[in-house]
C-alpha cells in the first residue's frame, strides 16, 4: 500500500457527510464516520490490504449505523413532544393556582397557567404531580406532603 491511501478513506468520509448536510435524512453521516475511522486504520497500518481495509469499512459503517439510529431514535422522540407541550410535564410536581372543584382547575407552571383535571376537589396552593394529558387539559393527582 501506498501512503495517501488512508487519505482516499478521509476523503471519502468528508465527502460522504457534505453528502448529509446537502439531502435529507440522516444516513450518510454514520456511513462517513465509518470511512473517516477506516482512513484513521489505513494511517496506523499502512500495510493492510485493501480487503481488510473493506471489512473494517463494512464493519465500521454498520456499527455507526446502529449507534446513529439509537442517539437519533431517543432525539426524535424528544421532538415529537415539542407540538404536546404538556407531555413534557408529566411526572412532574406544581402548584395549585385556581381550586380543582368538579374535575376542573388551573395550575401555575412557571410563569404560565394551565388547565388541570382531577377526578378530586384538591385547593389552591396544595401540590400536584402531573400524570398525563387529555387534550389542552394537564391531568393531575395530589402529592401528599408529610
Amino acid at each position: 500500500m501506498e501512503f495517501a491511501d488512508y487519505w482516499g478513506w478521509l476523503t471519502a468520509g468528508v465527502v460522504l457527510m457534505v453528502l448529509e448536510i446537502l439531502t435529507p435524512g440522516v444516513f450518510f453521516m454514520w456511513i462517513g464516520f465509518g470511512a473517516l475511522l477506516t482512513g484513521l486504520v489505513s494511517a496506523a497500518f499502512p500495510d493492510a490490504s485493501a480487503a481488510f481495509l473493506g471489512t473494517v469499512f463494512a464493519v465500521l459503517s454498520v456499527i455507526s449505523v446502529l449507534v446513529g439510529r439509537k442517539l437519533v431514535g431517543k432525539k426524535q422522540a424528544v421532538e415529537n413532544n415539542l407540538n404536546n407541550r404538556g407531555a413534557l410535564y408529566i411526572g412532574q410536581s406544581f402548584q395549585v393556582f385556581e381550586p380543582i372543584a368538579d374535575g376542573r382547575g388551573k395550575i401555575k407552571v412557571g410563569d404560565t397557567l394551565w388547565l388541570a383535571s382531577s377526578p378530586r376537589n384538591i385547593p389552591v396552593g396544595a401540590t400536584v404531580k402531573v400524570t398525563g394529558v387529555n387534550g389542552t387539559f394537564l391531568v393531575v393527582e395530589p402529592v401528599n406532603e408529610q
